[in-house]
């Protein structure tokens, strides 16, 4: 049997769903209006809206009440979502600020929260932190021309593609 190779010893170090702690680009801020927006990353569901002063905010997508997507719900106030399944409220800081299904009497509005993923939005491009821990300096991870004068144009190219990321990483290299 052969020894594996220094390739491969390093390849099983990777983890297969990608490294959390890093910024991440994600989506043109101009996608994001009046409706949630979902995306998985990094095998996380997350929903996008905006919050009270218009930036876009990244939550977990999953209602902590039932598990309803909250890609699916709705932004009936400003910096809110909604969870189309019983109509829990969140705010921009992952707080439950209603509860539509039980009125203004409901007791759970300051009791459930959602995770919030830190988000920053440079060139009308959203790039989200994905880690556990506080974020990394932007400039870090993010190249430097998102941060140059408004005389410097981007031209951003999305492509999706259903395989793991590895795989498309590795196969992208591949030129002869």
């Amino acid at each position: 049997m052969n020894a594996p190779s220094k390739y491969s010893a390093i390849k099983s170090l990777i983890p297969e769903l990608g490294l959390k702690e890093y910024w991440y680009p994600v989506l043109s801020a101009g996608k994001v209006r009046n409706k949630p927006v979902g995306m998985k990353i990094l095998g996380e569901d997350l929903v996008f809206f905006r919050g009270k002063d218009g930036q876009v905010v990244a939550a977990s997508n999953t209602c902590p009440h039932r598990g309803g997507s909250l890609m699916h719900g709705d932004c009936h106030y400003r910096g809110t979502v909604a969870c189309p399944y019983h109509g829990w409220v969140f705010d921009e800081h992952g707080e439950c600020v209603a509860v539509l299904s039980e009125g203004p009497e409901s007791s759970m509005p300051g009791k459930a929260m959602l995770r919030i993923y830190p988000t920053r939005t440079l060139k009308n491009f959203v790039f989200v932190w994905m880690g556990e821990g506080e974020p990394s300096p932007i400039e870090e991870d993010v190249p430097p021309e998102f941060f140059e004068g408004k005389d410097t144009v981007l031209f951003i190219s999305v492509r999706q593609w259903a395989v793991n990321w590895r795989i498309g990483l590795e196969n992208s290299l591949d030129y002869a």
